[in-house]
């Protein structure tokens, strides 16, 4: 359930972030402004809009590795446990095995 709501929020950010770009681009492009302004406007907008990119890709690329490392470890749980039912099933059959013997032997 949590990582449904991590995967919606990254979206929300991605919408956001999407969002907020065209907004900015189309209000530098839109207002009256000289040639030069104009283009350090939008160089600024671009560093800024990289920069949050970033921090958003970093993010999402910690948040991979701790669900990677969480799947990881429950895959790792698992095979013990299939591991150890599988030693006490054949301990089982052993024992039945040796009692069936037994029982055989002195009839």
């Amino acid at each position: 359930m949590s990582e449904v709501v991590e995967t919606n929020k990254g979206g929300l950010w991605l919408g956001l972030m999407i969002g907020g770009a065209v907004g900015a681009i189309t209000s530098l492009l839109i207002a009256p402004k000289a040639g030069n302004k104009l283009r350090e406007d939008l160089m600024n907008t671009y560093r800024t809009w990289q920069e949050k990119t970033k921090e958003i890709a970093t993010s999402v690329s910690e948040g991979s590795k701790a669900i990677a490392e969480s799947v990881s470890q429950k895959t790792e749980d698992l095979v013990d446990t299939a591991k150890e039912t599988a030693k006490e099933s054949q301990h089982r059959v052993t024992d039945t095995i040796q009692a069936a013997k037994t029982t055989f032997q002195n009839n």
